[in-house]
């Protein structure tokens, strides 16, 4: 299952986060396909296991691009772009990880810290809630507005992070697999295989902290080309002060 723009050739994959956060990349493929004037394939992740999407994104490469395509992996799509890659190396040309989630444990604990800085306190309580898995139903209506005051600098003019599709079942099943990947290394040895040049872009204020992936890159021997973005939060896509230039190194690097 995809969502193609543009026309072929296809040369760009973008991946998203969630997981289960379908949908959440499209503005963002339309964007890149009107200013590189290529075809982008937006990946929509259906499956409920890491190895099921592994292989539903190996199917989607293979049969829409023609050649070594770019990933470009948001969130969550970071981790799975380099799982995949750590599978099957010699699939593609460049890996692109965006907002990156820390690959050690030791960095989690500052997400919520980060992103409790950015919310009131009423807006604390409410996220403090839904962390201990005790919101009530007003509760949940306010999470996403929540999230987006705590992920993000400064939205443009009516920007939001749309989705399709919330698959809070993906979710649960999906981030529990993935954390035990994190846990035992197996994350870091997928870094190990790659063949694809590697690629970050982070925001300053992107409550993932850009440390959590820098450091465990450098203390593992794996190059990688970073962009730290100032004024800009989880999703570079999407910010006022951040778009412009994120948008052009995508493009230098595609």
């Amino acid at each position: 299952m995809v969502e193609l723009h543009g026309k072929a050739p296809y040369k760009t994959v973008l991946i998203h986060g969630g997981p289960g956060a379908i949908g959440s990349l499209k503005n963002c493929a339309e964007e890149l396909s009107r200013l590189t004037n290529t075809g982008i394939v937006e990946a929509l992740q259906s499956q409920y296991s890491i190895a099921g999407l592994i292989e539903e994104l190996y199917l989607q490469i293979i049969l829409y691009c023609q050649e070594k395509p770019t990933l470009i992996g948001h969130s969550w799509g970071a981790w799975l772009s380099i799982l995949f890659a750590g599978k099957y190396p010699k699939v593609c040309k460049n890996i692109i990880l965006v907002g990156c989630p820390p690959l050690a444990d030791e960095y989690v604990k500052e997400i919520s810290l980060r992103r409790l800085q950015n919310l009131s306190d009423e807006e604390s309580k409410i996220f403090q809630r839904m962390i201990d898995n005790v919101a009530t139903d007003e509760d949940i209506k306010k999470i996403p507005s929540i999230l987006e005051k705590s992920d993000n600098y400064c939205l443009e003019s009516k920007e939001k992070l749309i989705v399709d599709k919330a698959d809070n079942e993906m979710y649960n099943r999906i981030w529990n697999e993935a954390a035990k990947l994190r846990t035992n290394g197996e994350l870091l040895t997928a870094f190990k295989n790659i063949q694809s040049k590697l690629f970050l872009i982070q925001g300053v204020c992107d409550p993932h902290p850009i440390e959590g992936v820098i450091k465990p890159l450098e203390e593992n021997g794996i190059p990688c080309k970073t962009y730290i973005l100032e004024k800009c939060g989880h999703s570079p896509f999407m910010e006022k002060y951040a778009k412009k230039i994120f948008y052009d190194i995508l493009q230098a690097i595609i």
